[in-house]
């Protein structure tokens, strides 16, 4: 809705009208005007009142559901297509050429909106480190965990990243201070998150003895990445969010191409078959592109908090794909802790 239409907004018009005209003295003759113009202010009031039920206060909560959901389908759609990537794909190599073919995608945007930017040193050091915590290090963590686990499974891990991220705004941003609502349901998701560690769970069809090293790069990858919404929030929450997707990106890649020659050499791309290209492909748009803007866009128009909550529903989504298409499997222990974890980090978001 129009902000100018907003109850908010003819408050203040009222407010101010009645300023102007407190000082003004009306002749004896026009006492019934008086008490005529008391009685329009008073219904006016009455008018605004009822605007105020449908301010975007309600439209604001419909948008923040919507925002959080996209961004899980997103990252969700993402996990996947990495799973599949990674069978043929070394872990370096690949976070590569996912960063590689986003550079591409961010460029080519950049070219078309000219945003009207000064670079400084500042800035450019700031979105370098964000690059590192926010992409450059999950991504590569994640390259490597789907060898050990299923990309289901790595979903649910995934959604530590709001409860750290909720954890680190208490600390350091005076203005996102938990609640003992807000303690017990972090309490509630480390407790689901211990249960999946400790359970050594991989989620794959031919068990694997190593389940826990995959859910470690995980929760470390979650850590830096909760680290890098803070760290925005702090530093560089007034910036653009397509310069700082599209900053972080390429900050990524510098780091990455380097590392992937010297850890995995030349990589030889012709062998690579097409369902693994094709899922570089869409992993790459998906996030970092789509699902990177609509990170810095959350936190700067609400608050780090929900951001950190972008991945709340991929899991569900993870699993679907992993179950239905990557032959992945369910237990026990997954799911108690998948669902103490997701309990805990809805509770967060909900109080």
């Amino acid at each position: 809705m129009n902000e100018g239409l907003t109850g908010n907004r003819v408050w203040s018009i009222i407010r101010a009208i009645r300023h102007q005209i407190s000082d003004i003295s009306c002749p004896p003759h026009s006492i019934i005007t008086c008490f005529d113009c008391q009685y329009f202010f008073a219904t006016v009031q009455k008018m605004a009142k009822r605007v105020q039920v449908i301010t975007p206060s309600g439209n604001h909560r419909w948008e923040k559901a919507g925002l959080v959901l996209v961004s899980s389908i997103l990252i969700g759609i993402t996990v996947a297509c990495v799973d599949v990537a990674a069978n043929d794909i070394p872990p370096a190599t690949l976070t590569a050429l996912r960063l590689s073919t986003a550079s591409i995608a961010f460029c080519a945007i950049l070219l078309f909106q000219r945003p009207n930017y000064q670079w400084h040193p500042r800035s450019a050091s700031d979105i370098f480190i964000i690059g590192v915590l926010n992409v450059g290090l999950p991504f590569l963590l994640l390259a490597t965990a789907v060898a050990y686990i299923s990309s289901a499974l790595a979903a649910v891990l995934l959604s530590t990243s709001p409860v750290l991220t909720i954890v680190l705004a208490h600390c350091l941003l005076p203005d996102e201070k938990l609640n003992r609502v807000k303690v017990v349901g972090t309490i509630t998701a480390v407790a689901g998150a211990t249960i999946l560690i400790v359970s050594n769970a991989s989620g794959l069809e031919v068990g694997h003895d190593r389940g826990w090293i995959g859910q470690s790069l995980i929760i470390v990858g979650s850590f830096s990445a909760a680290v890098g919404v803070i760290y925005t929030r702090i530093r560089l929450r007034e910036e653009d969010a397509t310069i700082l997707a599209a900053g972080q990106v390429f900050a990524s890649l510098v780091m990455l191409v380097p590392l992937a020659l010297l850890t995995e050499g030349t990589p030889d791309l012709a062998s690579y078959p097409w369902q693994s290209w094709a899922a570089m492909f869409v992993s790459a748009l998906s996030s970092p592109v789509a699902a990177s803007w609509l990170l810095f866009y959350i936190i700067h128009k609400y608050s780090a908090s929900l951001a950190g909550f972008s991945s709340i529903a991929a899991p569900l989504i993870s699993v679907i794909i992993g179950v239905v298409f990557l032959g992945e499997v369910i237990t026990w222990p997954i799911t108690i802790g998948a669902l103490s974890l997701l309990a805990g980090v809805w509770s967060l978001n909900r109080f």
